[in-house]
């Protein structure tokens, strides 16, 4: 992107009073917004037309993904359905909602188990986490498995909760979920008023392994916005601007730190430069690992075209160390061919960040510079810039394909574009 570039405002989505955003989604030339009172509207930029999905249902719209093979956007209604709409023939009229899927078998489940749940969407799949609570008034270092399902929105596809993974993960009472890529899931678990993890999990989760925990030291403040990154690795911002990007391996690695541009974060989004050379998929002989003490069925193993590639294990010198020391010998490895993930250097990521102030922020190349701040763009309301944007406290999101920026607010959604100038 050019740094010559300039952002124009083109459009804004109001939102009725008292029922703020509580999901966005930008893809190509649609914008999808949810709200808390189940309002969804898709916005096509180029015709400057918005759809009324859905109106008013009984829960909050919890997560919204779009799968690129289905041409389908996925919407999740609080923790009770996930609707599917076709973006090639969308009308008023009809909404056409090509799939409907109930999260619970019965209304009397889905009573039962509403309180405390949050479903995540992925472009191919959802998980829904039921958090186990007690109530003791103080933050206590209390484990307790949280119940969780996950399900493909393609029924075909494997695996499926069964006995060869766990339908439980182990986790304290106070937790706050923060990402899920269909992958992994990730969240921040509060053991005291000190102390506190940074935790990451398969999904679903093989009955042979745990979910991965870092404890984090003082010098690491308040986490208020977490996000798993290719390779794997985590984007945290903690201390309301302090950014870190780490590598999910054992010693929690620092990559690269830096000091966001403006003050408190509120929102975050992740793309990658895909152009660059190395980030590219390979095809390698990697190692798998199971326990002997449960029975598996290596010809399911050897014949799945759908390895998840996280649970490769590291073959170094200090990987085998540690594996010695913990009492890891009584593992079966097997080999498999798999497809590796895309290696992405750290240059080729791209974080884009809104702050409290209504600057919105790119790191590139190892480097973060503003965009645009909202209250210099022409063409927004001079009534929101003299109210805030981000006075009442919300979960406030930004979207961006790095040519057009989707922003929620106090008063709604601001649409804005990236106009391309010559170097």
């Amino acid at each position: 992107m050019s740094k010559k570039d300039d952002y124009e405002f083109i459009k804004f989505l109001e939102i009725r009073f008292a029922d703020p955003i509580s999901s966005l989604k930008l893809k190509d030339n649609f914008v999808v917004t949810g709200t808390m009172m189940g309002r969804v509207n898709l916005h096509k930029i180029m015709e400057d037309k918005t759809i009324r999905l859905s109106e008013l249902n009984s829960e909050n719209i919890s997560d919204i993904s779009y799968n690129e093979k289905e041409q389908l956007f996925y919407v999740g209604i609080g923790d009770e359905e996930i609707r599917g709409y076709d973006i090639n023939n969308l009308s008023e009229e009809s909404n056409n909602e090509k799939r409907s899927i109930q999260v619970h078998e019965s209304d009397l489940q889905h009573t039962n188990k509403c309180e405390n749940a949050f479903v995540l969407l992925s472009p191919e799949s959802f998980f829904r986490v039921q958090l186990a609570q007690i109530d003791e008034g103080t933050l206590k270092i209390v484990t307790m498995d949280s119940e969780y399902d996950f399900k493909y929105f393609d029924e075909t596809r494997n695996p499926v909760i069964n006995e060869n993974y766990h339908s439980y993960l182990p986790t304290t009472n106070y937790i706050v979920p923060f990402d899920f890529d269909g992958k992994r899931f990730l969240w921040v678990e509060f053991l005291s008023s000190t102390q506190r993890n940074i935790c990451v999990s398969q999904i679903p989760l093989p009955i042979t392994e745990k979910p991965t925990k870092f404890d984090l030291d003082k010098s690491i403040g308040h986490i208020c916005q977490a996000k798993l990154l290719a390779n794997n690795r985590v984007f945290i911002v903690h201390t309301l601007n302090k950014c870190e990007i780490r590598a999910l391996d054992y010693n929690f690695t620092l990559l690269y730190k830096f000091e966001h541009i403006g003050e408190e974060v509120l929102g975050v989004d992740i793309y990658y430069n895909m152009e660059s050379e190395k980030a590219q998929a390979k095809e390698e002989n990697v190692i798998l690992h199971t326990n002997l003490k449960h029975e598996i069925n290596t010809d399911r193993i050897k014949k799945s075209e759908d390895i998840n590639t996280n649970r490769i294990l590291d073959t170094s010198d200090n990987a085998r160390k540690k594996r010695k020391e913990n009492g890891d010998d009584n593992y079966l490895y097997i080999r498999q061919k798999v497809n590796k993930e895309k290696e992405i250097e750290l240059k080729d990521i791209f974080i884009i960040t809104l702050d409290i102030d209504g600057n919105v922020n790119l790191f590139e190349n190892l480097k973060e510079r503003t965009l645009f701040n909202l209250y210099n763009l022409k063409g927004i309301s001079q009534d929101h810039k003299d109210k805030h944007f981000f006075s009442m406290g919300y979960a406030y999101y930004i979207k961006s394909d790095l040519n057009y920026f989707a922003i929620s607010s106090d008063h709604g959604c601001y649409i804005i574009k990236a106009i391309k100038q010559d170097d």
